[in-house]
């Protein structure tokens, strides 16, 4: 079956009977996936379902054992990695940054590959910063002066900084406190929008995902059980989603039992 939501003409990215292997145990088991350029997917699902071993073998970081990865058509294991990954924004938890380079190298890692020269990396780095409401002078700081939500937006802004059509994010804003996750999903939802990203996020956050995805896909035991826009996977869940949507009803019915 393959999974997606409605797509005019070819998707920007597809996934064929994907398969991965990792120390003698299977850990996706027939992927089949097509996502439309633009939209926002939220893969969502327990600890060990793959949705982090997808957004890497996507970025080229591992090889299927069997299935195709297309994106824009071209199948991406006929290609050389390092120029699929160079074309690929990706993000992790914390940011993942270098910390011996400081916020504005961090940030042209990528065009520096590319071979950009340093005042044009320097110039992307600033507009990037400014995007993100990063102030100008933490251009010049390293990683350790940075707080958690400012080290999150430097591996943001990071992502973005070759201007990649297509944006992996693995639980970018994870390690944050509400008020700065929030704050930094609404960022990135403009941004995804402003940009035309195509953009699959990987999160534990249920309330994201209902709130910003256009499609949400649901792994177990790396299958994709249920696909499909937010409100139409929350209003009939799978079981497996009735589990993960458990925690996070029952906090918002014990706030509303709190309102004055």
């Amino acid at each position: 079956m393959c999974h997606n939501i409605p797509v005019n003409g070819a998707p920007f990215l597809e996934c064929r009977g994907l398969r991965l292997i990792l120390g003698g145990q299977p850990v996706l088991g027939g992927i089949d996936l097509a996502v439309p350029a633009g939209a926002l997917v939220a893969l969502v699902g327990a600890s060990g379902a793959g949705k982090t071993s997808l957004l890497r073998l996507i970025n080229r970081l591992l090889a299927p054992d069997a299935g195709q990865i297309l994106i824009q058509g071209q199948d991406i294991m006929a290609q050389d990695a390092v120029a699929v990954r160079r074309g690929i924004g990706h993000a992790v938890q914390g940011g993942g940054l270098f910390p011996h380079w400081t916020v504005a190298d961090n940030i042209g890692a990528v065009p520096w590959l590319l071979g950009w020269d340093r005042q044009r990396r320097q110039a992307r780095a600033l507009e990037l910063m400014a995007m993100l409401e990063l102030p100008a002078h933490l251009a010049s700081r390293f990683p350790g002066e940075l707080s958690g939500g400012q080290a999150s937006r430097v591996g943001l802004a990071r992502a973005l900084a070759a201007s990649p059509r297509l944006l992996l994010l693995d639980e970018p804003f994870g390690a944050l406190d509400p008020e700065t996750r929030d704050a930094l999903a609404d960022r990135l939802h403009a941004l995804h929008r402003a940009q035309g990203l195509t953009t699959l996020i990987v999160t534990h956050d249920l309330a994201d995902a209902l709130l910003r995805a256009d499609l949400m896909l649901v792994l177990d035991q790396g299958r994709i059980i249920a696909s499909g826009p937010p409100t139409a996977i929350a209003a009939n869940p799978h079981p497996a989603v009735q589990a993960l949507l458990a925690a996070p009803l029952a906090q918002a019915r014990a706030l509303a039992g709190l309102t004055p």
